[in-house]
């Protein structure tokens, strides 16, 4: 499961930080969080930095997340193309790329402890049947 939280409108310097603060709240969830920018008439550069050092925030906290495009932050991601945001281009695409994120990181943390479980002994059974 996952929080969709969609912000419409304009992030410009003036509302950057609140908007900041708000996304911050949800994170404090500790659920895979997908931010929907698809509606945004306009994303300024100050609004591209704060997803960007929130973005760093759920990689280290290891939150999944996941930011929906839309053509104002298209803008600023053709001029700065080695951003490292996790994007997608739907929320469908970004809930399922969470999901499969989240599936494999279960496996890969129950295949350990499954090749730490006890084997069974079965050379005492095989002596058994040999005599």
């Amino acid at each position: 499961m996952a929080t969709v939280l969609r912000i419409d409108g304009e992030v410009d310097a003036s509302n950057a930080e609140l908007i900041t603060e708000a996304i911050r709240r949800f994170s404090r969830l500790k659920a895979p969080l997908v931010l929907d920018l698809s509606g945004l008439d306009f994303l300024a550069g100050s609004g591209l930095r704060a997803l960007l050092v929130l973005n760093e925030e759920h990689r280290r906290a290891q939150l999944r997340s996941s930011v929906v495009s839309g053509p104002a932050l298209r803008r600023l991601t053709r001029v700065v193309t080695d951003h490292g945001l996790p994007i997608a281009h739907s929320v469908a695409a970004a809930l399922a790329h969470i999901e499969g994120a989240t599936a494999a990181r279960r496996r890969l943390v129950s295949d350990p402890a499954r090749q730490h479980e006890p084997q069974r002994d079965t050379s005492a059974r095989l002596r058994g049947l040999a005599s």
